[in-house]
């Protein structure tokens, strides 16, 4: 039905989470061109731009800091250059171009006159304060505010707000997504499973749980749980994905047009 990769067969070969792949299919780092819809199937050249990023992963520079700061460097980049072009390292936890003279600088090999650009490095946010907060809410709080510098103060976060609030579905589920970022699907399955318990009628909690179903291989109960979050919120586009995905990999030609229609739709409707 489709060539080259869906974001779940990427997944596989280079080693990542599925919503890690999707991540950085949102934030444009891979996945461009086909009539600007995401996600999108995957070339040779985004997988290897998900090999660099892996790289970057597995020397210790957290998921949503890569993208963030890959992101950044592939906004300076000229029109047509990729991040697989750049010679990207990992530097006390942060993404440099190799090359760089001083601490706190990048150098992009893309200058005009081929001569080399310094670009100052977007330094990371402060920790958050030592000193606990007086309520579950500015747990909360502190946690949304630190998921994309330092994920693991926002998982910290979360678990305080939780033993204050074990009600907080919204904690749950945002923690559970930064579980299954990180690649540890068992905890990620944990908190998806308890906030549908507290809120059955939570279709982002169905279809984060469906996303960690499908990783683990259980495709039959992903299917069930994305048609749940679909009978609660027909407009979730990503389930539609995901659906047709699966019912093309079982044959059901007639379900994955289906889908794959609905998600089209959903995705030009908020363009």
């Amino acid at each position: 039905m489709w060539s080259s990769y869906s974001a779940r067969q990427a997944a596989q070969l280079i080693g990542l989470p599925e919503s890690a792949v999707r991540g950085c299919i949102r934030d444009g780092l891979i996945g461009q061109g086909q009539d600007g819809e995401v996600p999108t199937r995957l070339t040779f050249r985004d997988l290897a731009a998900l090999r660099a990023i892996k790289s970057l992963l597995d020397h210790g520079v957290p998921l949503s800091r890569a993208r963030r700061e890959l992101g950044a460097l592939a906004q300076r980049l000229p029109e047509g250059g990729s991040i697989t072009n750049l010679p990207v390292e990992a530097r006390r936890g942060h993404v440099h171009v190799r090359g760089a003279t001083e601490p706190g600088q990048l150098e992009l090999p893309f200058a005009a006159a081929g001569e080399l650009r310094a670009i100052p490095a977007r330094e990371p946010p402060p920790a958050p304060e030592p000193a606990p907060p007086i309520t579950a809410e500015e747990w909360l709080a502190r946690a949304r505010a630190a998921e994309d510098a330092d994920p693991i103060a926002a998982i910290d976060a979360y678990r305080r707000c939780l033993r204050l609030r074990p009600d907080a579905t919204e904690a749950w589920i945002n923690l559970g997504r930064l579980h299954a970022e990180s690649g540890d699907g068992p905890a990620a399955r944990t908190c998806f499973t308890t906030a549908i318990e507290l809120d059955p009628a939570d279709a982002t909690a169905l279809y984060d749980l469906g996303v960690v179903e499908q990783d683990a291989g259980d495709e039959a109960a992903a299917v069930v749980l994305y048609e749940r979050a679909l009978a609660i919120d027909p407009e979730l586009a990503e389930a539609h994905y995901n659906l047709a995905t699966l019912f093309d990999q079982r044959g059901d030609t007639r379900s994955a047009i289906r889908h794959i229609n609905e998600y089209r739709k959903l995705t030009r409707e908020h363009r």
